[in-house]
């Protein structure tokens, strides 16, 4: 499935399952697509391809794959070392980054959660997505002339309404994963301003409440009867959407919901 980058090429973090895998698949089924999968480990790699190959591929699309445990990420220097090594073959720059890392246990309160979830919950979800940023950022930092000069570059965070500070949605228990959220919140804000000189789209977005892994723990941490309401497909079309359209004037520095709506930090 590798080959040279052509047009449009994304990361996404978080491939495997779920959302990203989602995201992951609805992508290479474009044309002209390169998309670069990042994964836990080499067996998650695997699988990813299996199940790519089970779907659509566009015309001139391509797949690779990276493994980085998000449990534990190395430094900058050492992922940036890592992508160079696997890579660097056959990827020249890079158009859109997507993070769609996480992870999320039973919510407790905030008298219950421990130290160790915290710690866990940060490294995955706050700590992981920005190394792995300043890793690609080197190749977000390159055109290829296969590009269309007029695109501008985009980063993408998937976040959760469950780290939402400026209006708590419901008296519900978020655990390590709610302050985890609301830190990379703040990490996706501060992009914007740092990187919009640049041209560089920055987005916190909310990908609903979905029929996931994560999504069944929350049902089962708010003693919610049932499924979440929405399923992958239904988050990605959303997620997708907005991703597409996010520009400098309508998306840059806020934090979106799947259909497009600002949400309150």
């Amino acid at each position: 499935m590798a080959g040279i980058s052509q047009n449009i090429t994304y990361v996404v973090l978080g491939a495997n399952k779920g959302i990203g895998l989602g995201i992951v698949q609805a992508l290479f089924a474009r044309p002209q697509t390169t998309v670069i999968g990042v994964v836990r480990d080499p067996v998650r790699a695997s699988n990813l391809e299996d199940e790519c190959s089970k779907g659509p591929r566009g015309e001139g699309s391509n797949l690779h794959t990276l493994a980085v445990d998000v449990s534990n990420v190395p430094e900058r220097d050492g992922l940036k070392e890592l992508i160079k090594s696997k890579l660097s073959s056959s990827i020249d720059h890079i158009d859109v980054f997507i993070s769609s890392i996480g992870q999320t246990g039973l919510m407790k309160s905030a008298l219950e959660t421990t130290a160790q979830e915290m710690r866990e919950h940060y490294e995955a979800n706050t700590i992981s997505p920005l190394m792995l940023f300043q890793a690609f950022w080197p190749l977000m930092q390159q055109t290829s002339t296969d590009s269309e000069a007029s695109s501008p570059k985009k980063v993408f965070f998937l976040s959760s309404s469950v780290g939402c500070i400026g209006e708590l949605m419901e008296p519900m228990p978020g655990g390590a994963y709610g302050p985890s959220k609301a830190a990379l919140n703040w990490i996706v804000r501060k992009l914007h301003f740092e990187l919009r000189d640049q041209g560089i789209v920055s987005v916190a977005v909310h990908p609903g409440w979905v029929q996931t892994e994560m999504g069944d723990l929350a049902a089962k941490s708010w003693n919610y009867p049932g499924k979440p309401p929405m399923t992958v497909a239904q988050s990605v079309e959303g997620v997708l959407q907005v991703i597409d359209g996010a520009t400098q004037e309508n998306s840059s520095g806020k934090f979106l919901s799947f259909d497009g709506q600002e949400v309150a930090w």
